[in-house]
């Protein structure tokens, strides 16, 4: 029986996959080594696929099935609508780091500002809701056992120091990503001990993309998150 079903989203690049990975590893946790991108589909097939999961959850011998899909920060009402009792894990980081990290993997750093301050707009949205738990992965990084262990509080887990050797059993994530480089790049970044990717913005960020975060259209989200 699956007692609760959880949802990673939030922008990329801000950490969606090592909370996932981490999770993942818990003894009571079931979760597809994929990004299922189950509720953009048309409803009658998006039920259907999230069937599929928990019956693969079930038929692992779980009882929590995660799912991790970063775009589904676009489908939280409707996953709420969908998936009653569902509970959503939405990292944060900071817009300079996130910017830099996806215009190097997007090659385009106007897109990649659009999309931290749109989906980071989506999650601020989300404080306060109680089927919701954001954190900074910047949190994370600085005590990593007391932040997992409130998202295992969270999702109604149990909270085990075991789970901060995730990366002894590695995972195989992005192996249908159309940049293999990336996908390796991944594969490596979550599948060791926890990746602390502060600061790369001071070396690797745009002035425009700076001031953009710091004064412009970005500058209410980074101090709601408190980064400025």
């Amino acid at each position: 029986m699956i007692r609760c079903t959880g949802f990673v989203c939030g922008c990329g690049h801000s950490g969606t996959t090592l909370i996932a990975t981490i999770l993942a590893s818990h003894a009571d946790v079931f979760l597809p080594f994929e990004e299922s991108n189950v509720f953009f589909k048309w409803t009658p097939l998006a039920l259907y696929r999230y069937s599929k999961l928990k019956q693969a959850a079930i038929g692992a011998g779980k009882s929590v099935l995660l799912e991790k899909t970063p775009r589904h920060i676009r489908r939280v009402d409707r996953i709420r609508r969908l998936v009653p009792g569902a509970k959503f894990v939405m990292p944060v980081r900071d817009g300079r780091d996130t910017v830099a990290s996806l215009t190097k993997r997007l090659g385009d750093a106007t897109e990649s500002l659009d999309r931290w301050i749109s989906d980071n707009t989506m999650v601020l949205a989300e404080r306060g809701s109680t089927d919701v738990l954001i954190y900074r992965y910047e949190d994370l990084v600085n005590d990593p056992e007391a932040t997992i262990e409130k998202i295992c509080t969270f999702l109604g887990l149990s909270f085990d120091q075991s789970l901060l050797d995730y990366h002894r059993n590695p995972q195989r994530w992005f192996t249908l990503d159309a940049q293999p480089q990336h996908a390796a790049l991944r594969n490596q970044q979550v599948n060791k001990p926890i990746y602390d990717g502060r600061g790369r913005w001071k070396t690797e960020l745009g002035q425009m993309e700076l001031k953009e975060l710091t004064e412009g259209r970005g500058k209410l989200l980074m101090q709601a998150f408190g980064y400025l």
